[in-house]
């Protein structure tokens, strides 16, 4: 074989390797992305509990949102509260317009067992307001300009006052 057909050869595969990946980046580029697994929208399980039922941090999710203007401070206290056994859900920061100074509990019903639970572990004043969280979380906590912390002790566990149904979040089927 020549030496200028081997490079015609040579340069004849590398164009086609270019054009071959050329066509399959662009297509890749523009192409819908692959979907994720759907996460059921009923994530939770009802729950009935009678009055004098405990119910426990590892039974109720929290969103926090940082209606502060510190930095970092929904995602630290989701880490503490994850600490005392919350479960997770978003965290974010609140509308601009939000005015809260310490910490404000949002609840479908402020007085239930789940929201007086995680009120519970902050100091100071905790506002409740009543209202449904976003996602699925059971309870919304929006931390303010005058956030005074989490007390030192957790509460693990709080006795309903009254019968509830409350939604559990279902940890025993696995997301697909």
């Amino acid at each position: 074989m020549t030496r200028g057909l081997r490079t015609f050869l040579t340069m004849a595969v590398l164009v086609a390797v270019f054009v071959g990946g050329t066509y399959t980046g662009v297509r890749l580029l523009f192409a819908k992305p692959p979907s994720l697994p759907e996460v059921a929208a009923d994530t939770c399980r009802n729950r009935t509990l009678d009055r004098g039922e405990q119910l426990s941090t590892n039974q109720v999710r929290v969103n926090v949102l940082n209606a502060s203007e510190r930095s970092g401070l929904a995602n630290r206290t989701m880490i503490n509260l994850q600490t005392r056994g919350f479960l997770p859900g978003t965290i974010t920061n609140a509308p601009e317009d939000t005015r809260i100074g310490n910490v404000r509990v949002v609840a479908r019903e402020p007085n239930r067992v789940d929201a007086r639970l995680v009120g519970a572990q902050f100091k100071g004043k905790v506002q409740y307001t009543k209202g449904v969280p976003g996602d699925d979380a059971n309870v919304e906590i929006l931390i303010g300009k005058k956030f005074e912390g989490l007390k030192k002790k957790t509460i693990e566990s709080m006795k309903a006052k009254n019968r509830v149904t409350i939604c559990v979040p279902d940890l025993t089927e696995p997301v697909s």
